[in-house]
C-alpha cells in the first residue's frame, strides 16, 4: 500500500532562530545612523531624493550632495535611474535610498549599481518598506533576509538593521481609517505590540529554562532572539546600514 504523502505546514526543514535572523546587528525601536556624522566632508549620492530633504543636512557638515531622480520636478541635480546610475565606479562615500527600494522594479540591479558607485568601505543607508500596503507604484517590499541576500551577492554587507518602531498592523489601520487622524494612535498601538511580543519572549524564556532545562544565559539569548525576530517579522519597514566590502 502506497504511503500517504505528509502535508505538514512546517515544510521539509526546521529553521532555528539563527537561520531566520539576519547576520548583523539588530536594533529594535532605535535609530542606527546619524546622517550628519556619516556625511561630514563626504561625497553623498541621494537616490530618489524627492524634494531634497537631505541636501541641507549634508551640506551643513561640509558634504557634497548629489540628488538623483528619474522624473522632473524634484530638488535633484541629476536625472537618473537607480538601476542605471550615470556615474563612474567608486565615486561616492555614502549612498542614500530612503523609502525608495520598494519602488524599483529590478532590486538586484539597484544594489549592483549602489555597490558599483560606492568607494570601498563606503556606506549605503536608508529605509525600505516591508509590511506596508501597496502605495504609489511599489514593487518589492523587502524582508530583512532579502536585504541581507541582495547585499551579499553584490559585494556588500548588511551591518545593522532596525525595526519595531512601527508595525504593519498599525500602518494598515491608519490606511483603512484614512482620512480620519488615526496616525496619532500609531505610536500607542506600536508600543502595545512591542509589549505583547516582549511578554511572549518572557514566557519563551520560562519554557526554555524550566521545560527544556537550558541555562539562564542560553535561555535568555534565545528569548532575546525571539523578541527581535518577531519585531522584525511584523515591522512596517527597516532602517539599514550596508557597507561595501
Amino acid at each position: 500500500m502506497k504511503e500517504e504523502k505528509k502535508t505538514s505546514a512546517e515544510g521539509v526543514r526546521k529553521l532555528s532562530l539563527k537561520d531566520q535572523l539576519p547576520n548583523c546587528e539588530i536594533h529594535i525601536n532605535t535609530e542606527i545612523f546619524n546622517l550628519k556624522e556619516l556625511a561630514k566632508n563626504k561625497k553623498v549620492i541621494d537616490i530618489g531624493c524627492g524634494f531634497g530633504f537631505n541636501k541641507t543636512i549634508v551640506e551643513s557638515v561640509g558634504g557634497e550632495w548629489i540628488g538623483v531622480e528619474p522624473f522632473e520636478g524634484g530638488a535633484h541635480t541629476v536625472i537618473g535611474d537607480a538601476q542605471n546610475l550615470p556615474f563612474e565606479n567608486n565615486t561616492f562615500d555614502v549612498a542614500i535610498m530612503d523609502a525608495v527600494l520598494e519602488h524599483v522594479p529590478e532590486v538586484e540591479k539597484a544594489f549592483n549599481e549602489v555597490s558599483r558607485v560606492l568607494k570601498p568601505g563606503g556606506v549605503f543607508i536608508g529605509y525600505v518598506a516591508f509590511m506596508e500596503c501597496f502605495h504609489e507604484i511599489s514593487y518589492s517590499h523587502l524582508s530583512f533576509k532579502a536585504m541581507e541576500y541582495y547585499s551579499e551577492i553584490n559585494n556588500l554587507k548588511l551591518t545593522k538593521i532596525s525595526g519595531g518602531s512601527r508595525f504593519g498592523i498599525d500602518y494598515h489601520l491608519a490606511v483603512l481609517f484614512y482620512p480620519l487622524p488615526f496616525k496619532f494612535f500609531r505610536p500607542i498601538i506600536a508600543s502595545l505590540l512591542r509589549g505583547i511580543i516582549k511578554t511572549k519572549s518572557c514566557f519563551a524564556y520560562i519554557g526554555l529554562r524550566f521545560k527544556r532545562k537550558l541555562s539562564h544565559a542560553s535561555a535568555k539569548e534565545h528569548a532575546s532572539s525571539y523578541f527581535k525576530l518577531e519585531c522584525l517579522r511584523q515591522s512596517n519597514g527597516f532602517n539599514f546600514i550596508i557597507t561595501k566590502k
